[in-house]
């Protein structure tokens, strides 16, 4: 498994996230993240969020007329999704079964979890095989 590019998510887009799965809690939140990769960096310039159609705590299902609208927007812009990212209401932001399952973009995207189980959200990135994962490298940036 090679990894494309770090992924750089500027601060307010990364707030905006958070706050998504909170507002969302106790459903599972998703998101697009988009922008460019350049020289090895996927700098994220535009968050989608998404509505989880099945409303749940432990899935989530994108709706696909956001999908619809988000794959238009990124083209008329000339981005490309950089991130996938979801909310795990009550454990640890790692990924689940149901997770790499659902994998349906391979390794050419981060998978962000954002993890609600604690006092404090916590955020990770993945890369999801088809039978695996592993950490993704990824950054906050002002």
């Amino acid at each position: 498994m090679s990894t494309p590019f770090q992924l750089l998510l500027p601060r307010q887009i990364y707030d905006e996230m958070v706050a998504q799965a909170q507002s969302e809690f106790p459903n599972e939140c998703c998101g697009l993240l988009a922008g460019r990769i350049v020289e090895g960096a996927g700098r994220v310039e535009v968050r989608y969020p998404l509505v989880n159609e099945l409303a749940s705590p432990v899935e989530y299902q994108a709706a696909a007329e956001g999908l619809f609208r988000a794959a238009k927007d990124m083209r008329a812009r000339g981005i490309q999704e950089l991130a996938v990212y979801h909310s795990h209401p009550t454990s640890a932001p790692v990924p689940s079964p149901a997770d790499l399952a659902r994998n349906f973009l391979g390794e050419e995207v981060v998978y962000l979890i954002i993890g609600l189980g604690d006092a404090e959200p916590q955020v990770r990135g993945w890369w999801l095989g088809a039978t695996g994962y592993r950490e993704a490298g990824w950054e906050i940036i002002d």
